[in-house]
């Protein structure tokens, strides 16, 4: 029988034992046999034995994800019948531990979860940022809490940067969700021509929004970053971002639509002006490209690296 895999990370007390406990609280998640909580970190909140006797859950504890070896895992599967099994990581380490040692054959991963204090982000980012950046370049949700009083705008621009395919859920203080974003930075009713210090704003709101662009007249200044094989008029044009450190370097970059190899130095940046354009890609994603109607050679921005703020 396949048992589908839960990971939960992020940082101690940021809400991962809450999240759990809730969604096995929920009868329509909760249904059949028991389920395995394998805890590498213990918080505030606890697994107390009511909790474990209602929803038909046993728990273990483990000192670090290096623990959890193919080997363990065998034998984890062979003490516990449960039908699922949820992780609480340790914020201290790199969850990429987990994915490089894999799971074995009947354990499958169905979903990675993080959850963040919005309050502390910031403090996160420039103390912690390559934690918060091992926490959520793997994830598929990020559950921000406690996110009343914070801009979130800023942490989702730079969430994005890490991981521009993560679902953002915002919570406020009593956990209710609250995921509208209010952002008029960007008029689309008449032209827009997008600064150098926008650019990573701008990028990020046509990541969530991009039919929002779409047939909207655009101006940005962009370098070759690559191209798309088999299409010949078609070129990747963006900047780079920092997301962690210096050593994780992104390219924040958009197809751009007539534009050739033979045409263009790759080592300099051009002004391109052109129509938005909403397009699906191969995984049935959808994303923003540019229909370039003219381009010129341009000066390098005074700060090359991409912000989010």
């Amino acid at each position: 029988m396949i048992k589908p895999v839960y990971v939960f990370s992020g940082f101690l007390d940021s809400g991962k034992t809450q999240a759990i406990k809730g969604t096995l609280y929920n009868p329509r998640f909760n249904e059949g046999g028991a389920s395995l909580i394998i805890c590498f970190e213990q918080g505030d909140v606890e697994y107390d034995k009511k909790f474990l006797e209602m929803t038909n859950t046993q728990v273990i504890y483990m000192d670090s994800i290096n623990d959890l070896t193919i080997e363990k895992q065998k034998e984890i599967d062979s003490q516990y019948n449960v039908e699922r099994i949820f992780l609480e990581l340790n914020g201290m380490e790199d969850d990429n531990i987990l994915y490089n040692n894999g799971f074995i054959a009947n354990w499958e991963l169905a979903q990675t979860l993080t959850t963040i204090d919005a309050s502390k982000f910031s403090m996160y980012l420039t103390n912690m940022r390559q934690f918060l950046y091992n926490h959520v370049v793997n994830a598929e949700v990020v559950i921000l809490n406690r996110s009343d009083d914070v801009d979130k705008r800023y942490l989702r621009n730079n969430l994005k940067s890490i991981n521009q395919y993560v679902e953002l859920i915002f919570e406020d203080s009593k956990g209710n969700v609250t995921n509208k974003i209010e952002d008029e930075l960007f008029d689309t009713s008449k032209p827009l021509d997008i600064s150098d210090i926008d650019y990573g704003l701008w990028f990020m709101d046509a990541i969530d929004n991009p039919m929002k662009y779409d047939k909207v007249e655009l101006s940005i200044k962009a370098k070759y970053v690559g191209k798309i094989e088999d299409e010949k008029r078609v070129l990747i044009m963006g900047r780079k971002a920092m997301v962690c450190c210096a050593n994780d370097i992104t390219d924040i970059a958009l197809p751009c639509i007539g534009l050739s190899e033979d045409k263009i130095d790759k080592e300099k940046y051009y002004t391109l002006k052109g129509v938005g354009r909403c397009v699906t890609n191969d995984e049935g994603v959808k994303l923003i490209a540019l229909n370039v109607k003219s381009y010129k050679e341009a000066e390098a921005p005074k700060d090359e690296l991409v912000t989010f703020n």
